[in-house]
């Protein structure tokens, strides 16, 4: 069975209740996220810390479009844990600046970043930076591959949960 590309064949009208669920990061090619060993940085904060995905979760209903991230930081002796990042996402029709032709960006304002017993606010939290902005380039039922909306060696795989 070939799958369709919703991009292509819906012109790059995405719209909300093409994304909604749960969406796992299968691969990336982020430098960003490389150097802070995953999305929030948090896993290279502690000794013998590593990235151990993460879950993009994406809700939509008539008054909010709600975003949540479940990142896993892998931390030996079972002391690992989850970091929460929740904000507001929405999706913009525009011209890719690469190709000139039409896509859809999903725009992320992320509000909390939340672990252990701290909540933050995550306006100023570099590392989420990368996510934020991203054209999308291809989905189908099970996957999503999103590009940098200002960087084109910048892409996320994703795949529905």
């Amino acid at each position: 069975e070939q799958r369709s590309n919703l991009v292509i064949t819906k012109g790059g009208d995405i719209q909300p209740e093409d994304l909604t669920g749960d969406w796992d990061l299968i691969f990336t090619t982020s430098s960003t996220m490389k150097f802070n060993q995953g999305l929030s940085g948090l896993g290279g904060s502690f000794p013998n810390g590593k990235f151990g995905g993460v879950v993009q979760k994406l809700q939509n209903s008539k008054w909010t479009s709600d975003i949540e991230y479940k990142e896993r930081i892998e931390v030996p002796a079972g002391a690992s844990f989850d970091v929460t990042v929740t904000g507001d996402w929405k999706l913009k029709g525009t011209v890719n600046l690469f190709t000139g032709e039409p896509t859809t960006v999903m725009a992320i304002e992320p509000d909390k970043v939340k672990y252990g017993p701290t909540s933050t606010k995550a306006d100023h939290w570099k590392a989420l930076g990368p996510l934020n902005l991203l054209d999308i380039t291809y989905l189908d039922d099970d996957l999503r591959v999103m590009r940098g909306n200002t960087s084109v060696n910048t892409m996320f795989i994703f795949r529905r949960c």
